[in-house]
């Protein structure tokens, strides 16, 4: 089929890794599938679209029953190109990674059955950040995918994602884990320490307080392999084939969040490659004659529209912003995720 040609292709037909950010609620999961699925239609690649987050919008736009932790081939039509999603599970990922890393199988599982390490890589959502970018660095390195678009969490969560690395660096680096693991290292330590373990003990319990030592004693041995990891995340996300999507509308709220984050990415040294307008009004809308028989209410409701539809043209008219047009239906299959991003 013959489309015509947006900017997001020039985009589409080089990067290998596209990172999409923006506010919640505009459509930002919905884009990230439209960029994967033109990718694998429109230019031939093989495109791999992925998601962190649990619920089921990169399902639906899909047009998918459910997918999970292995990549599933989606059909996209005839040609060269080819379709895969994701969920990240970050259970797996974590017990993966750690067996990946340990320095030996004893490490690994007496890392992986304290329960401490259960709760943290089950219910706190920093660790996924670490998790999210270091499959990146799999997926993207993986010769059976030349493009991986990564969904990322709404604007603070998306920083905190491409903050994670550093923040891995920090701790391995930092006075607390060289603190929580003295006693390890030292019977000087560990005698000086008593004193402190025994209230501690009696605060938390002795078992409990044992498992705590035992997790960050157990971590830190795998910081070798952990801080070279968070080096090569660092390096691949400030790759000149690493590409940033902003994805906004254009209501006063999610374009001041939208500009936000693009100032909070120069400062990390990210320049992002294109910004996405969603749910942009049909231009002929701005010129909408307003006849003075409407009723009152009518004329108000209609003023604003056309009101929307003139600071929506001003915005999308800016280089390097695309529009995407305003649609009555959920997309909820490949075809129409492809021509979302029609010119």
């Amino acid at each position: 089929m013959s489309r015509a040609v947006s900017q997001s292709d020039a985009l589409l037909a080089e990067a290998e890794v596209i990172l999409v950010v923006g506010p919640g609620g505009v459509g930002k999961t919905t884009l990230s599938a439209s960029l994967a699925a033109r990718a694998a239609s429109e230019h031939g690649r093989r495109a791999l679209v992925v998601t962190v987050d649990p619920a089921r919008r990169l399902a639906d736009a899909l047009g998918l029953d459910s997918f999970d932790h292995d990549p599933i081939l989606v059909p996209v039509g005839e040609g060269d190109g080819r379709l895969w999603a994701q969920m990240i599970d970050m259970e797996q990922s974590w017990d993966r990674l750690v067996e990946r890393h340990s320095p030996d199988v004893e490490t690994a599982d007496a890392l992986l059955s304290n329960r401490l390490y259960r709760t943290l890589t089950q219910r706190f959502v920093q660790s996924h950040d670490y998790i999210a970018l270091d499959h990146l660095v799999d997926l993207a390195d993986h010769d059976e995918f030349d493009l991986v678009v990564i969904d990322t969490p709404p604007s603070v969560h998306a920083l905190d994602v491409l903050d994670a690395p550093e923040r891995m660096l920090e701790f391995f680096g930092s006075r607390l884990l060289r603190w929580l693991t003295a006693p390890y290292r030292s019977r000087v330590v560990r005698v000086a320490a008593k004193p402190f373990l025994v209230v501690a003990e009696r605060l938390l319990g002795g078992p409990f307080l044992e498992e705590i030592a035992d997790f960050f004693w157990l971590f830190s041995m795998l910081q070798p392999e952990f801080v070279e990891r968070a080096r090569s995340i660092e390096r691949r996300l400030s790759s000149d084939r690493t590409k940033y999507v902003v994805v906004q509308t254009s209501e006063s709220g999610p374009s001041a969040q939208a500009a936000s984050l693009i100032d909070e990415l120069a400062v990390r040294g990210h320049e992002p490659s294109l910004r996405l307008v969603n749910r942009v009004l049909e231009p002929a809308i701005r010129e909408l004659t307003l006849d003075d028989t409407l009723p009152e209410d009518l004329r108000q409701a209609l003023s604003q529209v056309v009101a929307e539809a003139s600071g929506q043209a001003a915005l999308t008219d800016l280089d390097g912003v695309q529009r995407v047009p305003w649609s009555k239906a959920p997309v909820g299959d490949v075809e129409g995720l492809i021509a979302l991003l029609d010119g």
